[in-house]
């Protein structure tokens, strides 16, 4: 969530932020020796004693009572989470006692008072393992799945699937003194729905009329509340099954149903010996868990009082917790003159209709639960009533309302946007993860995160099952002497298993979980949008400069199209590695980083130390960026704007410097007020001694982010270029040299003999030249003769996938799932081949049977090369610039991102692939771009062709063709066969004619070529938007977002017909009248300026560029020679 500085810092803009949940679960671990002792990397959110208070057990007085308190409620939790259906998956380790024996131990819980109550733990059984030992311990969890029933002791059997060999470790290399006890996936508990509430869970309670506790009014009364209290929001819908449901609705309604079994609890515990007659026989069905949940209110923000929000210095946090809060008490029905008076009201007052607040309900609640439990009162004392009666009125005041809306906040899982209070799961505590450095061979930057549906799965029963989401480490110090000393025999050793709640700045935490982190690197510092402007103009002042970065925001719609102002761009939230919060999530948008790279070109001046040295690196100096910028602004051409204003050369080196600069004004501003760090410090210490929990936590929470400022403004102001050479990531293949390829070739050859094709007369040979192999004819081949014909089992498709695994395997399910997915558009075997290929060539590796073909495939290192999936967008910005080909690709790597992330949400696939390998973005995108690059379609069907598909393409004869035909020669009688376009004499080169227009060559296969008679000018982004004359005609296209290939009269005549269609024009019309021309005369003189301005400035080195940047300027090139030969031939000729 992006934050706001006030009080110190005044701005004019505001920033929105949507509510975040918790994402992704990472586990760290911390090692506990006998007494529990936290690691205090967070915040002490309450005192120990108050985490673990309960009024209605007896009152401890010292340490051991405290203990035998807490072992009780530790028990009872984990006996109430069995009997009802709970699952424990074993951890077997081996290396306890003599190295030999394997133990299994269970996750358990107990109390951490650093961390403010219980956490998840894993006890490991005396004696700790030994130095000799280390290296042989070891976990054995693998596919440890059970379902509740098949076990009702709540354990899952300890058997491993004998053919599971899948490793999911998430890192490679580690220390030879730690020793991994989890791998990565391996399920840890699951919950059954019985123990989980939902809203869901409890309208069944409530509002189905065969439930025992039916209450007809339930639905109607909170519907209305919710409606009447949340006005303003958009699309709001109240009390609904539906996960469209708003999420603080949804903490509303399962903490009044918590309410109601809080009270029943009390009751039942409201033990006076004297006089007890049993008022309630029987426990609530949640009071083990009540048991261990905080008593104290959790210090969320909208806790926090006048003088904590003064401290916290920060007008939109404020805002967001006083709002909580009055949002709260007009839910639960308080008004003004009863805040003044603490919050109490008239127990005897039963508004009704519109007045009808949540404590009504809840009292309604309470009434016809007790009503089904209590028996007869008639003999209980006075004082005994009078006790329950003080009891009710605290179970229904506000206090305890707002105490439970802070828990279920703050505890609750989101899944699929439906918030599920899930006991166990709920006590996991927080540390921050980094992927280690040595996965994906040392890089790590190119790995997508996990989302937290991975680590939850949700079943069709509604349980959920918890899975470590990371490999859990044995630390060093239990090894050797230090382990010795520290856990010696008999003492019992814990670690604590945390989680990361995802990628989320410290806001959130301080917003829903009431905790400030001491170390978020997902944190990130409020960067004013005022300094960005500051700093070159006077705000309120009519600047012309500042109006022509109003009127590029507004072409680019980085701004209200109705602002006529700009006193600041929006305020940036800045993580210590300078990026920019909500920026560039979707592949190709920027939007945070263009407005600054627009800000900083059009208000600075020559002077500034950036432009000298981008003007060293790229040739172009900064009056002359300048001035394309300014000339751009006023052609009010998206394209044009983007590439001139807001990527130009140097543009996000620029951006960088430009936050350091702000980071550092805003650090002078501050201490210009005497807000030092210093002084900071200082009040968090005297706070903290004070026990003052809110004052210490917004303070840290200022110091968290003062850190990140200082970490920005002291780095130095680089311009940091691009690299001129690829790096690639450590013990990845390099491009391959001819002696390298030549062995290859070997493998491959026999490869091919051992397939027994029906019929070959190719062979593969290496070529040179950038075209790195191809196929020869063995004999002279004429024109329409065949050269190869396959079998079945000779080609990589889902058939020969399916049918070459063990059909009872995990893959061979997997595959199953993806081939019969239908998707928006026919399935046609794409993700079933991505995920086949991917076990074939980084799991299975020379053990596939296709390996000797995989080997000789491109590698992840090639494609970076040439292929434009891997490519920067700065190199594209530069060289492809005007060309609608840019986006074309910009759109392909989206599609094929959101492909990953959907693949990488999948539990099936990373329990068969492992989630270093589907994570890992540079080998998804490697296959990704060898299906796009290398498949060859026959009968409907797309096909992986070891040998057919080194044939290399051109532009002569036919376009190629492979095909069914009948065959004596093997029993199906049907083989694919490939026939030559033209004669080929033996020994040389074959070739086909791919027939297919220069921008999908280069977009799928990392070429074009020259004298392409398929060639043609992509024109992309025109669209028949609703308020269009012809928007009724619309259905008519497949889509109201075409694509048209310029370079023929009949593309024309396309053109115009989409034209006509959009502008109401008359449909039965054909060819290029007079009605139409003016749109085609715009549309492709448009194309010509901008692409013949955008050339200009394209530095050719002619034999150093390489061939990919040479590709693109040949691109731009053959467009405007399109776009030209249209106008002139086709649109203007036609006036004669």
């Amino acid at each position: 969530m992006m934050k706001k500085k006030s009080t110190t810092i005044s701005t004019t803009s505001s920033v929105g932020g949507s509510q975040s949940m918790r994402l992704i679960l990472f586990l760290a671990i911390v090692v506990i020796a006998h007494v529990h002792i936290g690691i205090g990397s967070l915040a002490v959110v309450a005192a120990a004693d108050d985490a673990i208070d309960n009024e209605y057990l007896p009152t401890t007085q010292t340490i051991d009572d405290e203990i035998a308190k807490n072992d009780i409620l530790k028990e009872a939790f984990l006996k109430w989470f069995i009997d009802n259906g709970g699952i424990f998956h074993p951890i077997k380790v081996r290396g306890v006692d003599d190295g030999n024996t394997e133990t299994a131990v269970n996750v358990t819980i107990q109390p951490f008072p650093d961390f403010g109550g219980w956490g998840l733990a894993l006890p490991l059984p005396p004696p700790t393992l030994a130095a000799a030992d280390a290296t042989a311990a070891a976990v054995d969890i693998g596919s440890n799945e059970c379902l509740p029933d098949d076990n009702p002791n709540g354990q899952c059997t300890t058997a491993t699937a004998s053919n599971d060999n899948t490793d999911r470790s998430s890192s490679k290399s580690q220390s030879s003194h730690t020793t991994a006890i989890i791998k990565r996936l391996d399920p840890l508990f699951t919950v059954p729905s019985s123990l989980i509430l939902s809203v869901n869970s409890i309208l069944d309670t409530y509002t189905i009329e065969s439930s025992p506790y039916y209450l007809s009014s339930y639905y109607s009364n909170v519907n209305n509340i919710l409606l009447r209290s949340y006005p303003t929001q958009q699309h709001a819908v109240g009390l609904s099954r539906h996960n469209s449901m708003g999420l603080v609705e949804q903490d509303v309604v399962i903490a009044m149903h918590l309410m109601v079994e809080d009270c029943h609890h009390r009751l039942y515990n409201t033990r006076q010996p004297s006089n007890y007659l049993g008022i309630i026989e029987e426990d609530s069905h949640w009071g083990p868990y009540l048991d261990v949940l905080p008593q104290y209110l959790i210090p969320r923000l909208d806790t926090f009082g006048d003088e904590e929000y003064e401290a916290l210095a920060d007008d939109n946090l404020e805002f967001v917790g006083r709002n909580s809060k009055r949002l709260l008490e007009r839910l639960f029905g308080i008004t003004h003159e009863e805040e003044e008076n603490g919050g109490t009201t008239d127990a005897e007052t039963r508004p009704t209709g519109a007045e009808i607040s949540l404590q009504n309900v809840i009292r309604e609640m309470i009434d016809i639960k007790l009503d089904k439990m209590m028996t007869t009162t008639s003999s209980l004392s006075d004082g005994s009533t009078a006790s329950i009666a003080t009891l009710l009125d605290s179970c229904t005041s506000f206090e305890t309302f707002h105490r439970f809306v802070g828990i279920v906040a703050s505890r609750a899982m989101v899944l699929h946007g439906r918030k599920y209070l899930t006991p166990l799961a709920d006590m996991i505590n927080y540390a921050p993860y980094v992927e280690p450095t040595d996965m994906s061979e040392g890089d790590s930057r190119h790995y997508i995160k996990a989302p937290f549906t991975l680590f939850h799965t949700l079943s069709e029963s509604n349980s959920i099952t918890v899975r470590s989401d990371r490999d859990v480490f044995l630390p060093p110090t239990l090894f050797g002497k230090e382990g010795a000393e520290s856990a010696g025999e008999g003492t019992t050793t814990t670690i604590q298993l945390f989680e990361d709640y995802g990628p989320v700045d410290n806001s959130l935490f301080l917003e829903a979980h009431g905790f400030v982190p001491n170390e978020n690197p997902n944190n990130c510092a409020i960067i004013p949008g005022s300094y960005f402007l500051r700093r070159y103009a006077a705000v309120g002042r009519f600047d012309k400069n500042v109006a022509l970065v109003l009127r590029a925001l507004k072409v680019l719609h980085l701004i209200h199209p109705v602002e006529t102002k700009l006193e600041a761009l929006n305020d940036m939230c800045v993580k210590s590695n300078l990026d920019i919060i909500d920026d560039g999530d979707d592949v190709g948008r920027k939007p945070a980083s263009d407005a600054l790279a627009i800000t900083t070109l059009v208000l600075s001046d020559s002077g500034n130390t950036d432009w000298m040295q981008i003007e060293k690196e790229y040739g172009q100096s900064f009056t002359s960026l300048r001035e394309k910028c300014i000339a751009a602004i006023h052609t009010e051409d998206v394209e044009i704007v983007e590439i001139r204003c807001a990527r130009y050369p140097g543009s996000a080196s620029v951006v960088t410097n430009a936050l350091r600069t702000a980071a550092r004004r805003v650090i002078a501003s501050l201490e210009e007020q005497g807000d030092t760090e210093t002084a900071l410090r200082i009040q968090l210490q005297q706070a903290e001694l004070l026990g003052r929990n809110q004052l210490s936590l917004a303070l840290r929470f200022r110091l968290e982010e003062r850190k990140i400022l200082n970490r920005i403004g002291t780095a130095e102001d680089v311009l940091d270029f691009p690299p001129q050479k690829s790096v690639e990531p450590k013990n990845d293949r390099d491009v391959e040299n001819d002696d390298t390829l030549e062995n290859k070739l070997i493998a491959f050859k026999s490869f091919v003999e051992a397939l027994d094709l029906p019929l070959n007369k190719i062979e593969p040979r290496l070529v040179g030249n950038g075209m790195r192999l191809g196929a020869f004819a063995t004999e002279d081949l004429d024109a329409g003769e065949s050269y190869i014909s396959l079998s079945s089992n000779s080609a990589i498709d889902v058939d020969t996938a399916l049918e070459g695994i063990d059909k009872s395997s995990a893959l061979a399910a997997l595959l199953q799932k993806y081939s019969l997915q239908q998707g928006s558009l026919p399935n046609d075997g794409f993700d079933t081949l991505l995920l086949y290929l991917l076990h074939e060539r980084f799991i299975l590796n020379e053990r596939s049977r296709w390996w000797a073909y995989l080997d000789l495939l491109p590698s992840i290192a090639d494609l970076r090369e040439f292929h434009p999936l891997f490519f920067d967008h700065e190199d594209m910005n530069r060289y492809l610039s005007g060309s609608d080909v840019r986006r074309f690709i910009i759109r392909y790597q989206r599609l094929s991102s959101e492909r990953h992330k959907a693949l990488s949400s999948d539990l099936a696939v990373n329990l068969v692939l492992g989630c270093e390998t589907i994570l890992d973005r540079d080998k998804v995108y490697w296959a990704t771009a060898i299906l796009d690059s290398r498949s060859i379609w026959w009968n409907g069907k797309r096909h992986l062709v070891p040998l057919l598909d080194l044939v290399n393409a051109d532009v002569v004869g036919s376009a190629h063709e492979t095909r069914l035909e009948d065959s004596d020669n093997i029993v199906e009688g049907k083989v694919a066969v490939t026939r030559a376009s033209r004669y080929v004499k033996k020994g040389d080169q074959v070739f086909e004619n791919y027939a297919q227009p220069n921008y999908q060559l280069f977009t799928y296969h990392g070429f074009l070529l020259d004298k392409n008679r398929s060639d043609c000018a992509l024109l992309d982004g025109l669209f028949i938007h609703r308020h269009d004359p012809g928007a009724k005609y619309a259905h008519r296209l497949p889509t109201t977002a075409p694509t048209f290939c310029i370079r023929d009269k009949d593309s024309i005549e396309e053109l115009s017909q989409f034209f006509r269609m959009k502008y109401g024009l008359s449909l039965n019309s054909h060819g290029v009248d007079e009605s139409v021309r003016p749109y085609l005369i715009q549309v492709l003189e448009r194309r010509i300026a901008r692409l013949t301005e955008l050339m200009s400035t394209i530095v050719h080195d002619g034999e150093n560029t390489k061939p990919r940047l040479q590709f693109m300027m040949q691109i731009v090139k053959n467009d405007l020679l399109h776009f030209q030969h249209a106008l002139d031939n086709y649109v203007l000729i036609s006036r004669v």
